[in-house]
């Protein structure tokens, strides 16, 4: 008896942006504010869109995912949103941004960001945090439905 077997390999798109973090001080005093500089560049060879918090800068995680983990490698929950109680534990959602927009960002150009980590994550356990942020954007195919690439960024380690 023969069996068939069909594969397909469905080729992810590559992305038009990189992103990278920084820290300008990676080593704080319990309870410090911890800042945290987002850059995302345009590799590709056209203009791209990139979402971007309407208003002042300092909102980066408006655009992007942030993930944070404790030396431990357990995730960190948000704190920056409403509670709600799941499973008897007091857990916070993320706060939801509905006012951003997208911003032309020309090849080989940044659009530059910064976020104050310690406001969205509770960081008062002195030990080391790593971050990474993750980019989103809407990919430029022409296809009607939405599709998204991400660019995700280095990690970076942050000490209380």
């Amino acid at each position: 008896m023969a069996v068939a077997v069909q594969t397909s390999s469905i080729a992810q798109q590559k992305s038009p942006i990189t992103a990278s973090i920084t820290t300008p001080t990676p080593i704080t005093k319990s309870g410090a504010e911890v800042r945290v500089d987002v850059t995302v560049t345009n590799i590709s060879d056209h203009t791209v869109r990139l979402y971007k918090a309407l208003g002042l800068d300092g909102q980066a995680e408006a655009a992007n995912h942030v993930e944070v983990f404790d030396s431990n490698g357990k995730a960190l929950s948000r704190i920056d949103g409403p509670e709600i109680q799941m499973r008897g534990e007091t857990r916070h959602l993320p706060k939801m941004w509905i006012s951003r927009k997208t911003v032309p960002v020309e090849p080989g150009e940044s659009s530059s960001d910064f976020l104050i980590l310690s406001n969205l994550f509770d960081l008062s356990k002195p030990g080391k945090y790593t971050v990474t942020v993750r980019q989103e954007m809407r990919s430029d195919d022409s296809d009607p439905d939405i599709k998204l690439v991400y660019a995700t960024s280095n990690t970076i380690t942050v000490t209380e």
